[in-house]
């Protein structure tokens, strides 16, 4: 399986990371797998890491059907997606757009770091 799913509640946050082969049924997959974990909280912030991806399509498609999806987490909750390679940092970039309705506090950054200044946990890992 290409998708990892950690939620550290004391940190009010889901990390899901896509690791080598990221194919689109698991992309699509993603809410419903989050939400029916036990410590799943909507007021969470989420973290979406395709660092690990080495491999895989995952078609525009796929990717504006998933973002216009009603989101389950809340309005105010913010979603960041780490992404260094070029051509899924274009992808996520256009899933911002798309998910403007859906998701209004979406960012794209390259790397954890990035994701924890902008959680505004300044943490590294």
């Amino acid at each position: 399986m290409g998708v990892h799913l950690e939620i550290d509640a004391k940190r009010k946050l889901v990390i899901v990371r896509f690791v080598e082969d990221c194919q689109p049924a698991e992309f699509l997959g993603i809410s419903e797998l989050i939400r029916s974990h036990r410590d799943f909280d909507p007021s969470f912030s989420e973290v979406v890491d395709f660092s690990g991806v080495t491999a895989g399509d995952l078609p525009s498609a796929a990717l504006q059907e998933h973002m216009k999806r009603e989101s389950i987490f809340s309005p105010t909750s913010l979603h960041i997606v780490i992404a260094p390679q070029p051509h899924i940092f274009g992808l996520a970039r256009m899933a911002q757009v798309y998910a403007e309705k859906t998701r209004p506090n979406f960012t794209v950054v390259k790397n954890m770091k990035q994701a924890y200044e902008v959680l505004g946990q300044g943490r590294n890992v």
